[in-house]
């Protein structure tokens, strides 16, 4: 059968229409491996209240994501998948309708707020019921302890937060020069909850060079991969992570 090659004007429009599909925004995110942040290194600071110092490094962990007020194009998404290191996925999976670049930071800030607070109560009360790490009860207060952490946001980071305050207010050496990594929101009564990103964050953690990696239990089923060089620990409470350490 004889075919006949398509009018000009026609594979022109098609061409076109090609395009324009291609470069045409689409309703993904990308997110990627943030950065590694040592709580030692002035972000948790106390004050009028005995502390010891650390002799190990735990690590903040965040992700990146795109934008929410940009759209991603057909390559980006293309590149993304052929690259290890990044995920994409729905826009509606990482943001709710509506959200802009603005609600977005004023959410993270207010969350990363939170998650000091729930950290700190979580690690004083940690200390009340567990006499034998030798802090008397009577000396702690939670207005002796600051945090300042520029470059990351959200509730994500209240485990880590939680076991730094244990670290720095107990004679014990948990870190015991190790290097160690984690992630987690904390509950003022001590449970750790599941965090978006766990498998960029355990690839930054790497990347960083910690060895260890304190993964919330709500997130074991969604760990694909880890690489040789750090080993996993998944964890629920607060006291598990410390036992994790011991």
């Amino acid at each position: 059968m004889r075919f006949s090659p398509l009018p000009r004007a026609v594979l022109l429009v098609l061409i076109l229409f090609s395009g324009l599909t291609l470069f045409a925004p689409l309703p993904f995110a990308i997110v990627l491996p943030g950065d590694a942040q040592n709580i030692f290194d002035k972000i948790i600071t106390v004050k009028n209240q005995v502390s010891y110092p650390a002799t190990g490094r735990l690590d903040l962990m965040s992700i990146r994501v795109t934008n929410p007020d940009s759209w991603i194009i057909g390559p980006e998404i293309v590149y993304s998948w052929l690259k290890a290191d990044e995920a994409v996925y729905p826009r509606s999976a990482i943001y709710p309708a509506g959200t802009t670049a603005k609600s977005e930071n004023k959410k993270a800030q207010a969350d990363m707020e939170n998650s000091q607070s729930s950290g700190v109560v979580a690690a004083l009360s940690f200390l009340r019921l567990h006499p034998e790490y030798g802090v008397a009860a009577d000396t702690l207060s939670s207005k002796n302890i600051t945090f300042d952490v520029k470059r990351t946001g959200g509730p994500s980071g209240g485990t880590v937060f939680a076991i730094g305050v244990v670290e720095l207010l107990t004679k014990q050496d948990l870190l015991r020069g190790r290097h160690v990594a984690g992630t987690g929101t904390m509950s003022t009564d001590g449970h750790v909850g599941p965090i978006g990103g766990i498998n960029e964050k355990i690839l930054a953690a790497s990347k960083a060079g910690a060895t260890l990696f304190l993964a919330p239990a709500g997130n074991r089923q969604e760990i694909a991969h880890t690489p040789k060089s750090i080993k996993v620990v998944i964890v629920s409470t607060l006291a598990e992570a410390i036992t994790a350490l011991g």
